[in-house]
């Protein structure tokens, strides 16, 4: 540094003498030992002020990275702050959330737990009705008559002579032809109507009774046409139909004048025929349970 360098044996003695010049010495008085002592003391003095200049550049500089990085720290200082207040928003919100899904599961759960106590209520209920429909069934003539036919092989429900017994209901095949409406108000007056071949257990056995041979069933679409419906108003299920193959053609009877409203069972399948056609019929009516047999038969006495 300048301090020090002043300060050197070789240029101690010229600043004082400098110095004394400066403070009003005369200029006259100042030797040099040697001829290029001078150029040197100017050479050193420019290189004392060219280390003043570099040491004031590096000083603003120093200054202008201090300050540069005092700026990325309040930068970072104010997104860690930010950050801090939306991660406090989202513990907030989140805390919110699950207090709220908390009631909301505490509802649902009481919920349950009602509607399982009404369950097992009404369990409790229907299980206590079919208790007391055992106990009157055990107690009632049926239970007994069930109990009778069980150990001498009879059935508990018969048939009116000439109609035969399929699982509770009598069927019968009858000779006389007739239209489709002639064979209805037959079925009536027999205490029955029209077959109703509702299920396959049904058809199969008005199909293994018919054989061959043609009748007529409680099946019409006369009232709204493609819409077939069986005489007790109920509708043919789709999927439980036996119909023949390119059955229903609603074709046109010339002979009649009219189209195909009225259900055939021929050749064990469905056929559309027209209703002023003749045929036979089969009939259906509920069995006869023998219970009720023995009911009457207890109450004329």
């Amino acid at each position: 540094m300048r301090g020090t360098r002043g300060s050197s044996p070789r240029y101690g003695g010229r600043r004082e003498q400098i110095d004394d010049l400066a403070r009003g010495g005369d200029v006259d008085s100042l030797e040099y030992e040697e001829d290029n002592e001078l150029p040197d003391l100017i050479m050193n003095i420019d290189n004392d002020v060219l280390e003043d200049r570099d040491e004031d550049t590096e000083s603003k500089d120093a200054s202008v990275g201090y300050k540069r990085t005092q700026t990325i720290f309040m930068v970072l200082a104010v997104l860690g702050f930010v950050a801090c207040i939306v991660l406090l928003c989202l513990v907030a919100y989140f805390a919110t959330t699950y207090v709220n899904a908390s009631g909301n599961l505490q509802v649902a759960r009481d919920s349950l737990q009602n509607t399982t106590e009404s369950y097992l209520k009404l369990q409790q209920q229907a299980k206590q009705r079919e208790e007391a429909h055992c106990t009157q069934f055990r107690n009632s003539t049926e239970h007994w008559l069930h109990l009778f036919c069980e150990k001498y092989e009879c059935p508990s429900r018969i048939c009116d002579p000439g109609w035969l017994l399929n699982s509770r209901n009598c069927y019968l095949f009858t000779n006389t032809r007739l239209t489709w409406e002639q064979s209805r108000a037959l079925c009536l007056n027999r205490h029955g109507h029209l077959a109703i071949a509702s299920n396959s257990k049904v058809q199969n056995f008005l199909a293994e009774q018919a054989k061959d041979a043609s009748f007529w069933i409680g099946l019409t679409d006369s009232v709204t046409e493609g819409s077939w419906v069986w005489v007790d108003g109920s509708k043919v299920i789709d999927g439980m139909t036996f119909w023949a193959t390119g059955q229903p053609d609603n074709a046109y009877n010339r002979t009649h004048k009219t189209t195909e409203n009225c259900g055939l069972l021929n050749l064990r399948r469905w056929y559309d025929e027209v209703c002023l056609s003749t045929f036979p019929a089969i009939c259906e009516k509920n069995a006869i349970r023998l219970h009720l047999i023995f009911q009457r038969m207890l109450r004329s006495r």
